[in-house]
């Protein structure tokens, strides 16, 4: 497939059709079309339990490649099973893909990703990360920020600030098994996660992006605003952008001086409860990390 370096690159055929079930404005719809646009008819979607499990309802399917919708916790166990019978009958350019929520990848389903991770079967594994359990009604994952309002975290007497506990480091943890590549993405900006999966389909191991995709109802904002919110996310250094390949760090998006992060807290109703100390205890930790991330020291971000 062509090198994507611009949009006019992206490839048109679509291999997902429009009228699901899905919400207005989905970030991780968008994300998954952009992942079979970037790899093409050859791939193998395996879909741990959550929001993207509305799309197919029986016995329609939007998708025109393979589809497997298994349990929330244990899609790189499936993925590692489809590994080895595409092993046993010679079959090869298949991508094998777990798009998969963060619900499903940094609490039910990490034992199984962990495992499929350190077997070191041929597979990618994005986690569509809208912070949250989305599917179920918005409960707190391991990947929701502090201060996020959740179903589960609401502000009140006894915690102002919604969730009291920083995310889980996942990409750290992920990278710390030795696979050869992890990078993040968001889905505002398309071109350096079509080329992140297109350099990721061209390794041979396992592979794993963790993909930001906006969330609107469990964020709280219009349905038209998903791509400007993602890109706030990274401009403010909310989410930074990387690859880590063969072990070597790489920021692959940096947007110079960041702009406040009360400019991407604020589209959202989810921290419209955050008082002004809040915030710049937020921003501090986002300064302290970005100024690891620039000198490469990753591991102390």
């Amino acid at each position: 497939m062509k090198e994507v370096k611009t949009l006019k690159d992206v490839p048109e055929e679509k291999f997902i059709v429009g009228g699901s079930a899905a919400c207005q404005g989905c970030g991780a719809v968008l994300g998954l079309k952009l992942t079979l646009k970037a790899l093409g008819k050859k791939t193998i979607i395996v879909n741990s339990s959550g929001c993207m499990t509305l799309l197919p309802v029986y016995p329609y399917t939007p998708f025109k490649v393979p589809w497997i919708h298994v349990a929330i916790e244990n899609g790189g166990a499936v993925a590692s099973g489809i590994c080895r019978a595409l092993k046993m009958k010679g079959r090869t350019g298949v991508n094998v893909v777990v798009y998969a929520g963060d619900g499903a990848t940094y609490d039910i389903g990490f034992q199984a990703l962990s495992g499929a991770l350190e077997r070191g079967d041929n597979f990618i594994y994005v986690c569509y990360n809208n912070e949250s359990f989305g599917n179920t009604g918005v409960q707190r994952s391991s990947a929701t920020p502090y201060g996020a309002y959740t179903t589960t975290t609401p502000p009140g007497k006894n915690s102002h600030v919604g969730n009291p506990k920083q995310r889980k480091p996942l990409n750290k943890i992920v990278a710390a098994h030795g696979i050869p590549y992890v990078a993040t993405a968001s889905v505002a900006y398309p071109i350096d996660y079509i080329r992140k999966l297109q350099k990721a389909s061209k390794i041979k191991g396992p592979k794993f992006i963790n993909l930001l995709s906006p969330c609107q109802p469990g964020w709280g904002f219009d349905t038209y605003n998903t791509i400007d919110v993602g890109k706030l996310a990274v401009d403010t250094g909310f989410w930074p952008l990387y690859e880590i390949e063969n072990g070597k760090f790489r920021l692959t998006m940096n947007p110079g001086k960041l702009k406040p992060v009360e400019e991407f807290l604020k589209t959202q109703v989810r921290f419209k409860h955050l008082q002004k100390k809040d915030i710049m205890l937020i921003e501090q930790d986002i300064k302290n990390k970005w100024r690891k991330l620039l000198k490469g020291n990753f591991w102390e971000s």
